[in-house]
């Protein structure tokens, strides 16, 4: 809103049911506000006006971009709510604290160059698929040395996001690291396992949808409904741990601002990230599982760069050093995947 009111043009494009715009009959007061102020034009896609499909629900508009005069664009997983933003240390959490006050673990990359323009072209494509007008985007040539690539995937009409980890995992040749909190897509599992059988070391980086304090869930709306799902994602690194893949419960130590004696809290991974041999990573907002590689439009940052590579698999690796692994030989682990091993029969098609 500052910025239209200082005389930039702002064209905002949210996806109506995922932003509770227009779709159902919902109506979002901060969209709306939005939408009124000077120099924005709030536009939503594919709204919801009858009776919803399961093509409706599902094959929705899921990429997160922001592109600035052009020149450099912020791409990831973040949405725009506090959860995204907000840093462990800078929230004061007690045992009663809702688990929506708990942050949420993301990744996302700023970017210049060629990739920019892709990036714009994507965003005018789909504004004027929302109604808007078309607008010129000017070329960008190189910002440095790094090899990058946008992968655009389109709905239902390809899965070129699913097919970039995919590649990812069968040419790597020594070790491959995933950061995922969503169920794993089989293919995504299967090739994994195979990474495994060819004596690649995996590593995945895994979270809980209901937050937890020292193995106690947070309450909130819909915290059973997320705690449920939580299994779901878990069972799908069941067959992985079992094959020998290093899985880690991300764990964030207790803070300052923190109640004294909450402990650690397991929260959510929103993060989607992979990295393989030091070479090449991916981040973007394409989930890794089928909702993500099959259903919605995502796109992916992919980094053919060893400095870049080498520099994300260190982070990675330090918030794994502060996690909790999961040992397959654990009893209690144990018990838990027989618990939910019927879980590997749901039903694809409704992951979450």
């Amino acid at each position: 809103a500052q910025a239209g009111a200082r005389g930039v043009t702002v064209r905002v494009l949210v996806d109506s049911l995922h932003g509770l715009h227009g779709s159902l009959k919902a109506s979002n007061p901060i969209l709306e506000r939005l939408g009124a102020a000077p120099g924005v034009e709030l536009r939503v896609s594919d709204p919801i006006t009858g009776l919803p499909t399961l093509k409706l629900l599902k094959q929705r508009d899921h990429r997160k971009m922001v592109v600035v005069d052009n020149q450099v664009a912020l791409v990831g997983g973040r949405n725009v709510s506090h959860e995204y933003y907000t840093g462990f240390d800078e929230v004061a959490l007690t045992a009663e604290s809702s688990w929506r006050e708990v942050p949420w673990l993301d990744a996302g990359a700023r970017v210049e160059g060629p990739v920019v323009s892709q990036l714009e072209h994507a965003f005018n494509a789909a504004w004027q698929r929302a109604g808007g007008k078309a607008f010129h985007v000017i070329g960008q040539g190189p910002a440095g040395d790094v090899a990058a690539r946008l992968v655009l995937h389109e709905g239902l009409r390809d899965a070129w996001t699913l097919e970039a980890y995919l590649a990812l995992i069968e040419t790597a040749t020594s070790h491959v690291d995933v950061v995922n909190g969503f169920p794993l897509i089989l293919e995504i599992q299967h090739a994994l396992l195979r990474a495994l059988r060819r004596g690649l070391r995996v590593r995945a980086l895994f979270g809980h949808l209901t937050p937890t304090h020292d193995g106690t869930p947070f309450e909130g709306p819909w915290a059973t409904a997320r705690s449920a799902a939580t299994e779901l994602v878990h069972s799908r690194m069941d067959a992985l741990v079992a094959a020998g893949a290093e899985g880690y419960q991300f764990l964030v130590a207790q803070q300052r601002a923190w109640q004294p004696g909450l402990g650690p809290i397991a929260s959510h991974v929103h993060a989607k990230l992979m990295s393989v041999d030091g070479r090449a990573c991916a981040v973007g907002s394409a989930n890794m599982d089928i909702t993500g590689g099959y259903w919605e439009s995502e796109l992916l940052l992919l980094v053919e760069d060893a400095r870049v590579a080498e520099a994300t698999e260190a982070h990675v690796g330090r918030l794994i050093a502060a996690s909790r692994r999961v040992e397959r030989d654990d009893p209690k682990w144990r018990q838990l995947a027989r618990r939910r091993e019927w879980l590997r029969h749901w039903p694809g098609v409704l992951s979450v």
